[in-house]
């Protein structure tokens, strides 16, 4: 009770002035500014994560640190300098694919999903492979699959999905979003 009364009779506390902005609303043209600038910024973000999204920039930059972190190299930025002209190479048909996962890589994690070594995986056990190395599955339609059928279509998939990440927002990509775009505008 005691501190209740220090309070009450705190005449500073009782006679302190407030602001007559917090007291009035701001005029509608200061609120119509304050949104259309919310509104840019948030245009301007948007655009940049439709931009990044769209060509894949964040899978790209994971990939490449990826590379980078499993190499360990002296020399980094000449490591992801040949890295990039390889995958280059790659994305116009002249050089192998620099995959994450080499065939001894694969193979290792397909005979740690086979400890018994029958030969083949269950459905279940492929979409779990899948999951364990990040890549995207394809639909499981056999309900038993050959240890070696799974391993070139593990090796098919890296790869695709490689040349897909690297072809993401290229000239002719962008073109047929054009497209799509003005031809959902005619119609």
């Amino acid at each position: 009770m005691e501190e209740e009364s220090v309070f009450e009779n705190d005449l500073e506390y009782k006679t302190h002035p407030i602001c007559k902005c917090f007291l009035e609303p701001s005029s509608p043209s200061e609120q119509e500014q304050i949104s259309v600038r919310k509104e840019n910024i948030l245009n301007t973000v948007a655009r940049t994560e439709k931009y990044l999204r769209d060509r894949r920039i964040p899978e790209l930059i994971r990939f490449l640190l990826t590379k980078l972190i499993s190499h360990a190299p002296n020399k980094p930025v000449a490591f992801l300098e040949k890295l990039i002209d390889d995958c280059m190479l790659f994305r116009a048909g002249h050089g192998p694919p620099p995959v994450l996962y080499e065939n001894r890589h694969l193979q290792a994690v397909i005979k740690s999903f086979d400890p018994c070594q029958r030969g083949w995986l269950s459905a279940g056990q492929v979409r779990r492979l899948y999951t364990t190395l990040g890549l995207p599955l394809e639909e499981v339609l056999e309900d038993k699959m050959s240890c070696d059928v799974v391993l070139k279509k593990l090796i098919s998939c890296q790869e695709d999905d490689l040349y897909n990440l690297l072809s993401a927002g290229t000239v002719s990509d962008i073109n047929s979003d054009f497209i799509i775009k003005t031809g959902e505008a005619s119609n």
